[in-house]
């Protein structure tokens, strides 16, 4: 085994697992100040997006993998927060301030873990990981 081998982890579901794991403490951190859990963050993000309640609630399904059920509950506890108008499906003043918020602050995540990475790698990376979601997706739906 040559000494890079041995440094370099291979992509796989353990390496993906524990990077997954590291970045969501950290950005659950950030979350916790703005008092969202980060499935409500991803429903804000869809209705800041514009999109309708069904729009929203595809996004949530795909995104977060749960059932139309768990995703109209999430825009409930918005609705119920004050940070949407349900029945318009628009984001209320309180809300775009959170969600700027957490959008800046996971903004200024990224750029400290990711910015020293050369652009190639990054580009590398993003393309593994979106075939990889890709083929796991496909998987999902197959069964």
């Amino acid at each position: 085994m040559t000494a890079t081998a041995a440094t370099s982890p291979l992509l796989n579901g353990q390496t993906i697992g524990i990077a997954y794991h590291a970045i969501a403490a950290v950005r659950d951190r950030l979350l916790a100040a703005s008092g969202l859990t980060f499935h409500q963050s991803v429903a804000l993000n869809a209705v800041a997006a514009g999109l309708d309640r069904a729009g929203a609630v595809d996004r949530m399904a795909a995104t977060l993998k749960i059932g139309e059920p768990e995703a109209l509950a999430l825009l409930d506890e918005l609705a119920d927060a004050g940070l949407i108008d349900g029945p318009r499906m628009s984001i209320t003043d309180k809300g775009v301030s959170l969600q700027r918020g957490f959008t800046d602050a996971v903004a200024g995540l990224a750029e400290r873990l990711y910015g020293d990475l050369p652009a190639t790698e990054r580009e590398i990376a993003a393309r593994a990981l979106a075939h990889v979601t890709a083929k796991a997706n496909a998987e999902l739906a197959a069964r």
